[in-house]
């Protein structure tokens, strides 16, 4: 019996640290562990007060009704503390407080429902000014709670007693090695544990299990803070209108430059007709340059021979491109609606209408955000819009709409 003793308080010591390590985790999702610090509060609100009148009833089913009911109870904490994980931190600490003070006192039902009651509220609205500070309060009272009546079952059942204004009745004096049989010493042994557990939580904050905030040097510290400043990633844009991405438009390399007339061309009239962004017009206009680029390599032997090489590179690009649209056409039963020759370029027709195609795709593709995903949505935008461009086609420098009308 002893050897069994032994094994059954090791599985006990191990699984309350399993609860800590697993608390020490989830703190980093705020919202999730509120959902998880609630939840636990509701089921075992549930578990105690819904307990006699299952337990008068004397049948197995009914234990089994109440532990259902007791997982719905927790369902719905956690969905509430998902939704509500500013408050409900403070709510929490109130009703566990409240337990850990009466395991002090002998207060009736009544009595100890009004103090839950007030305490929660008055924690409640301290939550929402100091929210950090009363999810660590409701972590380190719910966190010990659960570990100690791992390690010592008979705190779970004084708990349960004190909750509903019973007495406390010792059930099993030899479980586990640590034998507390007194209501009084039982709180003693809560208040330990929940100081212990709060001295766990700052050693991992400290040490970096719960990962916190970085302080930023401000401006009262002189430049002197040895802090280093947010990555250049979260610098702000630059205030510059004409502030470019990789490339430096007025100085492009040999390859990109060399259809970078016609593409800002295009860009310019469908920015104005359309009322693109302009910074996003801007992006468009490097990435088709780099596309264009890049599909230079069919123009190379190695790549395919002479025969079926394409005129140009974009002829390439506007035929992979567009190669999804034509059979959007074909199963919508429409003619595709491809732009006409531009006056506005000095560029063979053919290929400047390819350009006016495919900066107009890429600017509705940039502005789209999860449109972008749908490709039917996005053909009939692209069909819509170049219809429209079609019928004012010759006097469209004329329509210029605000940045953003898009």
């Amino acid at each position: 019996m002893d050897v069994i003793a032994s094994v059954s308080f090791v599985l006990r010591i191990v699984a309350a640290g399993g609860v800590y390590l697993y608390a020490t985790k989830a703190m980093r999702n705020t919202r999730f562990f509120v959902g998880f610090l609630t939840a636990l509060s509701s089921g075992i609100i549930a578990y105690i007060y819904l307990g006699p009148v299952f337990e008068a009833v004397g049948i197995p089913l009914a234990t089994v009704a109440l532990y259902i009911l007791s997982i719905g109870a927790a369902s719905i904490g956690m969905c509430l503390g998902v939704l509500l994980p500013i408050p409900l931190p403070g709510i929490c600490f109130g009703v566990t407080s409240s337990l850990m003070v009466s395991m002090f006192l002998n207060l009736s039902q009544n009595t100890l429902g009004i103090v839950f009651t007030v305490t929660s509220l008055l924690c409640g609205i301290l939550s929402i000014w100091f929210q950090s500070i009363m999810l660590g309060f409701a972590t380190i009272t719910e966190i010990s709670a659960v570990a100690g009546s791992i390690l010592v079952p008979n705190l779970f059942s004084c708990i349960v007693a004190v909750s509903r204004g019973e007495t406390f009745h010792l059930l099993d004096k030899t479980s586990g090695m640590i034998s507390i049989s007194s209501q009084t010493h039982l709180g003693i042994f809560w208040i330990s544990i929940a100081a212990l557990t709060g001295i766990v939580m700052l050693a991992m904050n400290k040490f970096g299990g719960v990962q916190s905030y970085t302080k930023l040097p401000s401006a009262q510290s002189g430049g002197k803070s040895k802090i280093m400043g947010p990555p250049s990633y979260l610098q702000p844009p630059p205030s510059s209108p004409d502030a470019y991405n990789m490339f430096d438009p007025a100085d492009l390399p040999p390859r990109l430059a060399e259809y970078a007339n016609m593409v800002y061309s295009a860009c310019e009239d469908l920015g104005n007709f359309f009322g693109f962004q302009d910074s996003s017009v801007r992006n468009q206009a490097e990435h088709l340059l780099i596309l264009l680029s890049n599909n230079r390599r069919y123009m190379s032997s190695h790549i395919l021979p002479p025969s079926v090489q394409p005129p140009s590179p974009i002829h390439a690009l506007h035929a992979k491109v567009f190669s999804n649209y034509m059979k959007w056409c074909r199963a919508m039963g429409v003619c595709p609606s491809f732009s006409k020759m531009n006056t506005a370029m000095s560029a063979p027709p053919a290929v400047a209408s390819r350009v006016v195609d495919l900066v107009l795709f890429f600017c509705i593709w940039g502005e789209s955000c999860n449109v972008r995903h749908m490709p039917e949505c996005m053909w009939f935008l692209y069909h819509k819009m170049m219809e429209e461009y079609i019928l004012c086609e010759g006097y469209t420098q004329t329509r210029s709409l605000y940045e953003g009308h898009f």
